[in-house]
């Protein structure tokens, strides 16, 4: 069996849901994801940060405000330039083709040679929050549609999420999507409502059908250190579900020493995967970043040939 950092495009294309947990599982905490803001505008005009989080390092990527009801990824779809103006009838003809396009996705997955996954926010009912980026019914069919490999359920400021939604929205999830796609849940900062540290939440989501727990990394949010990352994750283990350190409170665009002393820590307490975020500028981290992180947990040696392996299929 591969691990993460081999796949290849080919490789990818068909992984199963329970081959990728394996893989993930075999890397020895040697995964990264990167997480992009696919509403706005590039890091770089001419490419979208999707590839660029491809050519530095990662291995997942994450797609954040991607919207459903009008799916739009800015640098694959075009750029919408606020300063110079867009073509808006353009703009509306490609949402509406990408609407009726069941391979939108899978073509993007074969364009950037990676693992793709996308955030879904379960809001309490009654939300005034864009319905095409929350967890439902019809967004969860799509994701099947699309072929998504995984979802992160979790919450973005200002939602109103809470462990208790989070819950909910997994076991609907579960319901929908089954044994197909890879479900990862959990919060890494304060955003919606509350930070969670609790040991029954955490069983609770795995019992609900969580694939993978995400905890903030240690040094990233207020009180928590390694040894409670530790502890938890421990925890995640026992009960056979995997644990993603995330990196999600802007310091993506932090120095690399701040970088490789998440990335050292989340490894040492026994992190699976390794998440970093999208607000190091434009909409993901630092590009650097990305192939500091990748470094560290794997040298040099596997991060080049990642980096490389943008190219191959």
């Amino acid at each position: 069996m591969k691990r993460i950092f081999e796949l290849t495009t080919s490789d990818i294309e068909g992984l199963s849901k329970q081959n990728l947990k394996e893989i993930i599982k075999n890397s020895e905490g040697r995964t990264v994801v990167s997480e992009n803001i696919v509403s706005c505008s590039p890091f770089i005009r001419e490419v979208s940060n999707l590839e660029l989080s491809a050519a530095f390092g990662a291995d997942m990527i994450t797609l954040n405000t991607f919207n459903f009801e009008k799916p739009f990824i800015s640098g694959i779809d075009g750029v919408i330039d606020l300063l110079s103006g867009f073509d808006e009838e353009k703009i509306e003809k490609i949402i509406k083709d990408n609407l009726n396009n069941k391979d939108y996705i899978r073509n993007i997955r074969k364009l950037i040679g990676r693992i793709i996954g996308v955030n879904l926010e379960p809001v309490p009912e009654g939300s005034s929050y864009n319905s095409g980026y929350c967890l439902n019914d019809n967004n969860l069919l799509k994701v099947k549609e699309y072929g998504f490999d995984y979802i992160v359920i979790t919450g973005n400021p200002n939602t109103g999420v809470t462990e208790y939604t989070i819950e909910e929205g997994i076991k609907l999830a579960k319901s929908i999507l089954g044994n197909g796609t890879l479900i990862i849940a959990g919060k890494m900062h304060g955003a919606g409502s509350g930070n969670i540290y609790d040991e029954e939440t955490i069983k609770r989501f795995i019992d609900a059908g969580a694939d993978v727990i995400l905890i903030p990394a240690a040094g990233t949010v207020p009180g928590f250190d390694l040894e409670l990352a530790k502890k938890m994750i421990k925890l995640i283990h026992e009960n056979n579900a995997l644990a993603m350190t995330t990196i999600g409170t802007s310091q993506e665009g932090a120095s690399k020493s701040v970088i490789e002393t998440i990335a050292l820590n989340s490894k040492m307490a026994g992190a699976d995967l390794q998440h970093i975020g999208d607000c190091g500028t434009f909409g993901m981290a630092l590009p650097e970043n990305i192939m500091t992180l990748s470094a560290a947990i794997r040298g040099i040696r596997h991060t080049y040939r990642r980096m490389a392996q943008s190219i191959l299929r």
